[in-house]
């Protein structure tokens, strides 16, 4: 090995570390200023690699002409630190332009794109053209023609991507979390100093007899085996296949990015983990060719061969499927251990996706270089070219990757096509191989190599249970899994999907199993009945706040229902939504059951783009601005909870305007929020605190304190929409109600910014992005029980109110249905209610009917009406009927269910079936019903059919449409497969059983009624319902000596009347 090379190779780590390390702030900063878009992200790569790769070209033929050309690589390094170093001056001066010309909201698309190519280019050109000549230098310091296949450059290159592996690794884990972006850029600029510095000094030592002129173009000719020419390929051919193989690698780091987010959480750490094992398995490649190719020449027969290997390994993970998605949710519970438990789950999933297939990319390189030249003869004019082809290939890459190709063909479709491309390019290889060589053998190992990975590519590869099933959050299950779980798992997660699309910026799916629920990424981000308490009362809170909204601004479209009831507000004018994905209009056209029909009402406005470009750039001002996005803990979210994001909203508030900004307070734990306290205090004087639901925090802001009036809140919750929103989400008609949901005012958000006062999040040092992915899937400190009990003791759990007190007694009341008041902080006089409470959570109701007995009073509200009239049908009280008829006039098809369940405990099924039947057709127009008593309905109809075929089929025939918001879907097609057995035996199974397939639910009843049904009638499945019972017996064997014992004889007892029951119909799993 030539002795030059171990002087060299640390200069090249460090340069490496540098430019990840500026790349990665880069890349942050210009999020900050032109969103964190896929478009505005591919145009600042494309400007990012296209330095680079006219760097390489310009500088690479220069560093041949150099006598020194170490001394070249260290001056280049030394202007590349002072270039980084001065970039976060040029990044403000590229705001205030950008801000001025009004973004793309103003400039549109095409011409917002341009632009910020244009501005990334003020900021980038001249380090990245930089950077782009540093390899060529190097090599040309280092290479002589005693080594024609160019070994030593191969691991000058594999050590300088290593560089960037530690860079990737040390700025995602560690630097930008501690320091902040330009702290972590100007540490990165002092070592790039240093590197140049220590390379001046080397080549003073390793150049010193170097002529003092420099050497001319016309260099003295080759002799030996570097004259062989003739051996080499076409010139053409090696730069095209270098553009093609970074064409091919970048497009899958993206379908990477895309495909991995799911399973491992989409956080920062995620897309720094997946950077830096693509670059270890480049820089891993790239060392290893110096040992591969120690005896072997660099032919066209082995680059044939390692594209056909990438193709390959590439294919491997897809066919591997699902699979690999049960082994990320196997490895979840290593989350237990922290940070580095959950890393090292990620480490290993990624490794098997990632790491081979970069390993070849690393090879192919060095062996490009090889095969366009031999030896130091023009070695860094042909370095600079073919990085620049290759550069040039992966610039293609990302433009595609970013603007079309993954959202048209889908992220897997695309994953099978780059594998494709590259078996492809090893074929054209091989027989040019073949053609100019005339070796059969040069085509046997790549045609071979091009078959396995075409079988590989025909495989299922990823479905719902990896892209859509929560693997990444840990919200899946399977910590202490075994096969029987595992397929129920696949089945569950497979049926529950109801569309999906692959977007622009995300793969959006909704789920339809328990209501409508829209997953991003992997990640469900709302349900639309079971998170309307936050989605329709958040906004819903700020209108009933504010003294006349006219004009809001939602950010996040979701479901739609913030947007959609407020659209409903009779003096808003207009609302404005900001929604970076586009595809999420789908999921509220879905949705439009629960969203006041939002995407036909002319007020609401939808606007594609970042929050943070429309905030920036907009000129309108809004009376309220709801910021509703994903959870912080999502790259490029957590910029919408930083000081500089609330500078901006807090412009756009017209006077008197209130800033809501939606908490999660799940998997956070307590210094987390006091930073988001401290962060939002730091620009509004006045900060509420609110709970929606449980583990959903509603801060309010306002610039000044607000003055409330008793009897005009009374007065404006007693109108449309809010009378409708409060009865059918929050169960409430009385401003108590509304009020139990306050935690705190201002004094607590003072109180917590003050001790927090150097916790303050801002765009340079975002800390709250990397403590909310830490918190991912974690149980921690943080609770709203705590911050509820800390605020009464403080004092600061009232309003105040001008024209008179609420009644804070039964605020209190109405508080412990919450779960905001811990069990030492309840009054004497609150007690027996909570008793109640107590009771009823728990389905107690003989205890809870009991205990609101001893209170004698009547109920107050559709909460306490209906708990009460469903504890005196379930306990058969005669006033259960009573209570019924009184619950119909707020509650009509709670009533229907209620009245229905008490007629079928006494098996009056005929009436009870025209109650059901009258109730389950409400359901398909009205989504607000509570759920728990709609499973239990179901249960009784299962109940009602098995008593009688003829009611049966009349519920089966009226089950058949779905519910509202999808609602119940998945217990609805199971109790329609019982009422089909129930009605015609085994006439009608088939018909009943088919809506389930082809993700049949893993039940061991269901399973075997399917094997017998589909027998029995010769259905074309009846061989697959087979085997799927003989799987789930052989992985569920039966008790020990089941059949051991005699059936018992029946008992000569009379049978008795029962109360109703919850459910009879079996779960999916």
């Amino acid at each position: 090995m030539n002795a030059r090379v171990w002087r060299v190779a640390p200069l090249l780590f460090g340069s490496g570390l540098c430019a990840l390390v500026y790349q990665t702030v880069w890349v942050r900063e210009f999020r900050l200023i032109f969103g964190a878009s896929t478009a505005a992200s591919a145009a600042v790569l494309a400007i990012f690699m296209a330095g680079l790769g006219l760097g390489s070209a310009l500088l690479g033929a220069r560093a041949d002409r150099q006598a020194r050309p170490l001394g070249f690589y260290a001056n280049l390094e030394l202007l590349i630190a002072a270039s980084a170093a001065l970039s976060p001056f040029l990044v403000e001066a590229v705001r205030a332009i950008y801000v001025a010309l009004g973004g793309t909201p103003v400039m549109g698309l095409g011409l917002g794109t341009v632009v910020r190519l244009v501005l990334s280019l003020l900021v980038l050109a001249v380090p990245t053209v930089l950077m782009g000549g540093t390899l060529p230098a190097a090599a040309r310091a280092v290479l002589s023609d005693a080594d024609p296949h160019r070994r030593d450059l191969a691991l000058l290159y594999g050590i300088n991507t290593l560089g960037a592996v530690t860079g990737a690794v040390a700025s995602t884990f560690l630097l930008l979390e501690v320091l902040g972006n330009r702290s972590t850029l100007w540490c990165a600029c002092l070592l790039n100093a240093l590197v140049a510095i220590t390379a001046r000094s080397v080549s003073r030592s390793m150049e010193s007899d170097a002529p003092a002129t420099p050497v001319p173009a016309e260099a003295a000719p080759a002799t030996g085996p570097v004259a062989n020419a003739s051996a080499l390929p076409p010139q053409g051919f090696v730069l095209v296949a270098a553009a093609v193989v970074g064409f091919a690698f970048l497009l899958m780091e993206l379908v990477w990015y895309r495909m991995l987010g799911p399973l491992l959480g989409g956080t920062t750490f995620t897309f720094g983990l997946i950077l830096a094992l693509a670059l270890l398995g480049i820089g891993l490649g790239g060392t290893a060719y110096t040992v591969f190719f120690r005896h072997r020449p660099a032919t066209l027969q082995g680059f044939a061969l390692t594209c056909a290997a990438e193709a390959v390994l590439m294919a491997l993970p897809f066919a591997l499927g699902d699979r690999l998605a049960i082994l990320a949710a196997l490895l979840r519970p290593l989350g237990g251990m922290g940070l580095a438990g959950m890393a090292l789950g990620w480490t290993f999933i990624t490794s098997i996706v990632v790491l081979p297939a970069a390993f070849v990319s690393g090879v192919q390189f060095p062996l490009l270089l090889a095969l366009i030249g031999r030896g130091k003869q023009d070695a860094g004019r042909q370095v600079g070219q073919v990085y620049a082809w290759n550069t040039g290939g992966s610039i293609v890459g990302s433009l595609a990757g970013g603007f079309g190709v993954i959202p048209l063909l889908t992220a897997p479709v695309t994953w099978q096509a780059v594998s494709g491309l590259l078996a492809a390019l090893g074929l054209g290889a091989a027989l040019l191989s073949f053609q100019r060589e005339r070796q059969r053998s040069a085509l046997v190992a790549p045609v071979l190599a091009t078959a396995l990975a075409v079988l590989l590519l025909t495989a299922q590869g990823p479905t719902a249970a990896w892209r859509h099933s929560g693997v990444g959050a840990g919200r899946t299950g399977l910590e202490n899994a075994n096969n029987q779980r595992i397929d129920g798992f696949l089945r569950t997660s497979r049926a529950a999907i109801a569309w999906e699309h692959e977007g622009v910026e995300s793969s959006v799916a909704l789920g339809d199993d328990d209501a409508l629920h829209f997953i991003v990424n992997g990640k469900v981000d709302g349900n639309a009945i079971g998170d309307a308490t936050t989605q329709v009362m958040a906004g819903l809170v700020g209108a009933i706040l504010h003294p006349a909204p006219r004009t809001s601004l939602v950010i996040g479209l979701g479901t739609g229902s913030t947007a959609g009831w407020l659209g409903r507000v009779p003096e808003m004018e207009r609302v404005d939504v900001v929604e970076i994905e586009p595809a999420i209009l789908e999921v509220a056209r879905r949705s439009h059951s629960v969203n006041a029909d939002v995407m036909n009402n002319p007020k609401v406005h939808t606007v594609f783009g970042d929050a943070r470009e429309v905030l920036l750039t907009t000129r309108q001002r809004y009376d309220i601005i709801f910021s509703e996005p994903s959870n912080p803990y999502r790259a490029g979210i957590s910029s919408l909870f930083t000081r500089e994001f609330y500078q901006a909203a807090k412009q756009r508030l017209s006077e008197g305007g209130l800033f809501l900004q939606w908490l999660q307070a799940y998997e956070v734990d307590s210094l987390t929020v006091q930073s988001a306290y401290a962060t939002l205090v730091s620009e509004f004087a006045e900060v509420d605190t609110w709970q929606t639901q449980s583990g959903d925090l509603l801060l309010i802001a306002s610039t000044k304190p607000r003055s409330l009036e008793l009897q005009a809140l009374r007065a404006r919750i007693a109108k449309e929409p809010f009378r409708t929103a409060l009865s059918a989400v929050w169960r409430t008609d009385e401003l108590e109600g509304v009020l139990a949901h306050f935690i705190a005012n201002a004094g607590l958000a003072k109180l917590a910014a003050e001790r927090g006062a150097n916790m303050i999040n801002t765009d340079d040092l975002s800390s709250m992005e990397f403590a909310f992915a830490r918190g991912l899937g974690q149980s921690i400190s943080f609770s709203t029980a705590d911050m509820g009990r800390l605020s009464r003791r403080l004092g600061v759990d009232r309003l105040a109110f001008t024209g008179g007190s609420p009644d804070w007694g039964r605020v209190e009341e109405l508080r412990l249905w919450l779960g905001t008041t811990l069990p030492g902080q309840v009054s004497e006089q609150a007690r027996p209610y909570k008793a109640f409470v107590d009771a009823a959570l728990a389905g107690q109701d003989a205890v809870a009917l009991r205990h609101w007995t001893r209170m004698k009073r009547e109920p107050r509200g559709p909460l306490e009406q209906y708990l009460v009239a469903r504890a005196l049908v379930m306990t058969r009280n005669p006033k259960a009927l009573e209570a019924v008829q009184a619950l119909r006039t707020i509650l009509p098809v709670e009533a229907d269910f209620l009245e229905a369940l008490h007629l079928e405990s006494q098996k009056q099924d005929a009436p009870a079936t025209a109650l059901l039947e009258r109730a389950f057709t409400a359901l398909r127009e009205d989504p607000w019903p509570t759920r728990e008593l709609t499973r239990t309905a179901l249960g009784a109809a299962v109940r009602v059919g098995q008593r009688s075929p003829e009611l049966a089929r009349r519920l089966y025939v009226t089950l058949e449409q779905p519910f509202a918001a999808s609602a119940a879907t998945e217990r609805r097609k199971l109790v329609r497969a019982r009422l089909a057995v129930a009605a015609g035996g085994m006439a009608m199974c088939v018909e009943g059983l088919s809506p389930l397939e082809p993700h049949f639910p893993w039940n061991r009843e269901l399973l075997m009624e399917r094997a017998a049904c589909y027998a029995q009638h010769g259905d074309a499945r009846a061989e697959t319902a087979r085997e799927d019972l003989e799987r789930f017996l052989a992985q569920a064997p039966p008790p020990f000596l089941e059949d051991a014992l005699p059936e018992e004889p029946p008992r000569n007892e009379a049978p008795k009347q029962e109360a109703p029951q919850a459910t009879d119909v079996p779960e999916g799993q």
